[in-house]
């Protein structure tokens, strides 16, 4: 049985930023522009082609209403932003 590697923190954040975007139903430019960031770094980032800087990656989580450390988290659950409202 093979194990699985450990996710790194970079793919953690890119899947859970574009999920949280998603679900906002805002597009990468739309968050980009929250984020004071340029719309194709934000599509680098969530395809994991970029590691933002933490400064970059923390107006990105602001932007989408949450804290750096919430979308770090590999077990990141969309429950609570939906039930939040946020």
């Amino acid at each position: 049985m093979k194990k699985s590697l450990p996710t790194s923190a970079k793919d953690t954040f890119s899947k859970n930023i574009g999920l949280v975007r998603r679900v906002k139903n805002l597009s990468q430019e739309k968050l980009a522009e929250m984020a004071n960031l340029h719309r194709t770094y934000v599509g680098q980032i969530e395809r994991g082609d970029v590691t933002p800087t933490l400064e970059a990656a923390e107006r990105v989580a602001q932007a989408l209403g949450l804290e750096l450390w919430e979308v770090l988290q590999p077990s990141f659950s969309l429950d609570a932003i939906i039930n939040e409202g946020r």
